[in-house]
């Protein structure tokens, strides 16, 4: 049986509002397996990309962590800054959310993809900008010698996601985070970013980690999801069979809220909203918003065993 690159054991993120620690993040536990796409799905709040942070310990100081999240016979959450230096960038890569935020303004294209290989692999300026080029032949980036000098207001939406990539990708990783990749962007725009990523997750057999909110990316490229809600892994389990048999409610509540070409099908919007880190609500997260709520909601339910889990009390029966 082939083993996880990384697991990830009961995560909390907390943080301290008001002189209270409040639990961002419950208890989550998922694996990364070698050359795999891991989607991690769920509304805006429900703590996908600060868990997708977590992996590579970029929050800040003022954020409590605890359980593990294991790699390479190393727990991350215990490692010093130095010793996270060696990994960021180098082993586990992250794509954040926009681009023109996250890219310096006042550095060209070409030193900015330089940048780690000089840092990580001990290469020369000269030698690591010839490598920044063929990283933008890569992502298929054109008349890449010229958009090495480019700054990235110069460069469209497209581009600088790629640009973005290619940074990602400079010292070849084993795990590559990408945090909304395809926001603001457009649909075409979209469909080649995600077939990028998929070409060269199979060209360089590395695993991505994928944070999303569109159903419709992670039907086109999972291979396995984990659905998150305020702070909790709710289900996980292949892609085909998470879209084939969603068995937590708010997976079912997710799904009704795509659109279908079926004339039948009625979009049904979930009902409420996440709740607030400072009024979770006892046990069962979604029960406040869920229409199978049960007096067994008052106790938090633990993901089920097997390759489908699933964590509720009406549903504990996958295997």
């Amino acid at each position: 049986m082939t083993s996880p690159l990384m697991q990830v054991e009961d995560l909390s993120i907390s943080f301290k509002i008001n002189d209270k620690w409040c639990r961002a993040v419950n208890g989550v536990t998922f694996d990364i397996m070698p050359n795999e796409t891991l989607c991690i799905v769920g509304e805006s709040g429900c703590g996908k990309s600060i868990t997708a942070m977590s992996l590579m310990k970029l929050l800040p100081d003022t954020a409590r962590l605890g359980g593990h999240v294991r790699f390479g016979g190393q727990d991350i959450l215990s490692l010093k800054e130095r010793e996270l230096e060696e990994i960021r960038g180098s082993r586990i890569a992250m794509i954040f959310q926009e681009p023109m935020t996250s890219l310096n303004p006042v550095l060209t294209v070409g030193e900015q993809i330089a940048e780690p290989l000089v840092l990580h692999k001990g290469m020369g300026w000269s030698e690591a900008k010839k490598e920044a080029r063929n990283l933008l032949d890569l992502v298929r980036i054109p008349d890449a010698q010229k958009r090495l000098g480019q700054y990235p207001h110069e460069l469209s939406g497209g581009m600088r996601q790629r640009v973005m990539i290619a940074i990602g990708l400079a010292c070849r990783p084993q795990i590559l985070i990408a945090d909304e990749p395809t926001t603001a962007l457009d649909v075409t725009i979209q469909a080649q970013v995600l077939a990028l990523l998929e070409d060269i997750r199979k060209e360089q057999e590395l695993s991505i980690v994928m944070i999303t909110h569109d159903l419709g990316v992670v039907a086109n490229v999972a291979d396995r999801v984990a659905v998150m809600y305020a702070g909790d892994v709710v289900e996980t389990g292949p892609v085909a069979s998470i879209f084939d048999s969603p068995s937590h409610p708010y997976t079912q509540a997710l799904l009704r809220t795509v659109p279908r070409a079926d004339a039948a099908f009625e979009l049904s919007p979930i009902e409420g909203q996440v709740p607030s880190i400072q009024k979770m609500p006892e046990g069962c997260r979604f029960a406040p918003r869920c229409k199978e709520e049960t007096s067994k909601c008052n106790v938090t339910p633990k993901l089920s065993p097997g390759a489908h889990s699933v964590a509720c009390w009406a549903r504990g029966d996958i295997q």
